[in-house]
């Protein structure tokens, strides 16, 4: 198994390639970083003749999402030139690179999730989003940032479902292979089957029917509690009433019936899609941006909590290592031989703190140290996806990725040759398993 970790600026975006070749795209990073350096690798394989069997998207965030867009964007105006050129009445040929072959897409499509009311749930999104962004105190802008790239991320999202419909780039979502009748949400179910690509084995660790329900409820209840138009007038009002005398961030996003962050993720992380991928004893886990309580129990569910914990040989670190998605209870019960960090420093991410908890589980005091004996004394690698120059000078990201660098560099030399790390300097790095 090879895992190719790209740059995707804030966001995740990596190849996964089975020892048969089977190949899956794990989200797509942010739009710049597709256009910019990975829609050149990816058009590689299209000149090879390779095929990506399946695209997954872990949910609508922009940071995963709007990646695989431009590379959907891409294909149409391909697609388009095919048209036209058969025609006999051509058109200049695409000035992009052309992406390889897409077999399916693995989406939990917004308005499958939502239901029909999902072009009122990003107005009201964007409505709260810019009086909150208009408020000085920094908590409430850190809400409206969270609530603006929602919004943003739903059109988006919508785009995704419309170009890989039946009726244009008829790429077949939610179909997995051997599955008969209409697609669905991917989910956990009680009679859920391993998902077989080439010579690996996926399983289904997340999200569950109450993650989705408790979604959508959510949704929809702050939608409805709001009465419409009438509705987003007394949102700014009382977010305004509210301005000076709030600190807490749940008092406020309590007012909405469900849309409060759970422990300071947002409902669409909690309702990313997480697979555990199987080849040949291997196992690698990929996390979307989930938080800990959700990814422990469905590993439970699952059955791969095996005595209560579980070391894996690759983990994707979850929500790109923010302090809100990983704490020191999830470290002890799952660890792995490679640590995977996507994300440039924006909002903090990678954050010292996470990066800490998990050295701490592996080399710390022994009420630190993983649950799992499999760990104990094995080396381990930090995987990181870009680096500090690779940022706009003199910008917070460079800063955060900058001390990131210098941090690993430290916990590297005190861990006496039991930890290592790579940085991706350029397109990519490749992990192999």
């Amino acid at each position: 198994m090879k895992i190719e970790i790209f740059q995707s600026s804030k966001g995740d975006c990596l190849l996964l390639e089975a020892n048969d070749g089977a190949r899956i795209l794990c989200d797509g990073g942010m739009h710049d970083s597709m256009r910019g350096v990975v829609r050149k690798e990816l058009a590689k394989l299209r000149t090879r003749n390779i095929k990506i069997d399946y695209v997954y998207v872990s949910h609508i965030d922009q940071d995963h999402i709007s990646g695989v867009l431009a590379l959907l964007e891409d294909e149409l105006e391909w697609r388009l030139y095919d048209h036209h050129k058969a025609k006999g009445t051509p058109k200049p040929k695409p000035k992009v690179p052309r992406p390889p072959e897409i077999g399916g897409i693995w989406h939990n499509a917004f308005r499958d999730q939502v239901g029909q009311n999902a072009d009122k749930v990003e107005e009201l999104l964007a409505a709260s989003a810019a009086t909150l962004l208009a408020t000085g105190d920094a908590e409430l802008r850190g809400l409206g940032i969270v609530y603006q790239e929602i919004a943003l991320s739903i059109p988006e999202a919508l785009k995704v479902s419309r170009l890989a419909s039946a009726d244009l780039l008829k790429i077949p979502t939610n179909q997995l292979p051997g599955a008969q009748g209409p697609a669905k949400l991917l989910m956990m179910r009680r009679d859920q089957q391993s998902i077989p690509v080439g010579s690996m084995i996926l399983t289904i660790v997340g999200p569950g029917t109450k993650e989705l329900e408790a979604l959508k409820k959510g949704w929809n209840t702050w939608l409805e509690s709001t009465d419409g138009h009438a509705g987003l007038a007394r949102v700014r009002r009382e977010i305004k009433e509210k301005l000076d005398g709030v600190s807490d961030l749940t008092t406020v996003g309590s007012r909405w019936n469900g849309i409060a962050p759970y422990k300071g993720v947002t409902a669409p992380n909690i309702a990313s899609l997480m697979f555990m991928v199987e080849e040949n004893g291997k196992r690698l886990l990929l996390t979307g941006d989930s938080q800990q309580d959700f990814i422990l129990a469905g590993l439970e569910q699952t059955g791969f909590l095996e005595g209560g914990s579980i070391h894996l040989d690759v983990l994707k670190v979850q929500h790109h290592a923010s302090e809100y998605n990983l704490d020191e209870n999830f470290a002890k019960h799952v660890s792995a031989d490679h640590y995977i960090f996507c994300g440039n420093g924006e909002n903090g991410n990678p954050e010292l703190s996470v990066i800490d908890l998990i050295y701490q589980s592996r080399l710390g005091k022994a009420a630190q140290r993983t649950l799992n004996p499999a760990a104990e004394g094995r080396k381990f690698k930090f995987w990181f996806s870009t680096t500090s120059s690779a940022q706009e000078p003199g910008s917070d990201e460079q800063k955060t990725y900058a001390a990131v660098e210098a941090h690993i560099a430290q916990l590297v030399q005190q861990s006496n040759g039991t930890l290592s790390a790579a940085f991706n300097p350029g397109a990519s790095i490749t992990l192999k398993v």
